[in-house]
């Protein structure tokens, strides 16, 4: 065992912090740390995942905002209601969220799916939104049939991965999801593993997958990205993080919002794949919080 093993808990045990339950339209797992009179500032997961996506980055935000998380509607360890998810009622569960824990407003950090959440919410509720910061942007429009053509492909390779670890959560499937999200072997911390495990053992998981892809399907997916006349039109200040070293959709949504959001700041990181946050964690956090405070 490594004298500098890694948990969830290790970066969090010292925090004064609170995880329960909030009705949000649905039953709602949360956590919250930080000073209360501080600043809110929510952090919102990727798909299928939790609010420890982002386990990394709670500390060091919660020295200087009032910090949440949550699980998304469909995901973790939040309810789970049958039906395909599409953006507008992921962006309607955050709001019903920041209405439960009555967080007027708040700047967002959105990963990947988080990502486009946070977006699709900063153009529906201009008012509520502080600034927001994007990592592994998502939530583009298909511009041809062959990009759609091209993802059909791609998301049915991906689904039946997703489906098949649901169904067989072993640790080595686990491995297998975590391996394309995080690149460094070493920072793919147990924890993380042995968490979707057992978010992916619930019995209604494998609906919920079911209706989290079906969201995604190429040939309905421009019903749920973000038209560039709605992202044209956010107000909200804007961080987005690319990870330069992975050359994917993922990147390439980064360069295209930062062509269309009015008032944006992009910042390359090498060295990672889907999760900068984590495996540049320092910088992360030191960049971020900058950008918040208006550094």
């Amino acid at each position: 065992m490594s004298e500098n093993y890694r948990s969830i808990w290790t970066d969090l045990c010292k925090l004064t912090l609170r995880q329960g339950y909030v009705q949000a339209g649905v039953r709602t797992r949360f956590i919250n740390m930080g000073p209360e009179d501080g600043k809110p500032l929510i952090m919102i997961h990727g798909m299928g995942g939790s609010w420890e996506n982002l386990f990394c980055n709670y500390a060091a935000h919660a020295e200087h905002f009032n910090t949440y998380g949550y699980d998304m509607i469909g995901h973790g360890f939040t309810e789970k209601p049958d039906k395909v998810r599409s953006t507008i009622e992921y962006a309607e569960h955050l709001k019903d969220f920041m209405d439960a824990m009555k967080i007027e407003k708040a700047s967002l950090l959105g990963l990947s799916l988080g990502s486009w959440v946070a977006t699709k919410f900063a153009f529906l509720y201009p008012e509520r939104v502080d600034k927001v910061t994007m990592v592994s942007a998502w939530g583009r429009p298909y511009t041809s049939q062959e990009q759609i053509d091209q993802n059909k492909e791609l998301m049915s390779k991906s689904r039946q991965r997703r489906i098949a670890s649901v169904i067989n959560p072993t640790w080595e499937a686990m491995d297998e999801v975590f391996a394309w999200l995080i690149k460094d072997p070493t920072k793919r911390v147990p924890d993380l593993l042995a968490l979707r495990q057992i978010i992916y053992r619930q019995p209604e998981m494998k609906r919920a997958m079911e209706n989290i892809l079906d969201g995604l399907d190429p040939d309905t997916w421009n019903t749920n990205a973000i038209p560039d006349e709605e992202v044209r039109k956010i107000k909200a200040q804007y961080l987005i993080i690319a990870a330069v070293d992975h050359k994917d959709v993922f990147l390439e949504s980064a360069y295209q919002y930062a062509k269309l959001l009015p008032n944006n700041k992009l910042v390359e990181i090498h060295g990672t794949s889907h999760f900068p946050h984590l495996e540049r964690t320092d910088d992360f956090n030191r960049l971020n919080i900058e950008f918040l405070q208006g550094r």
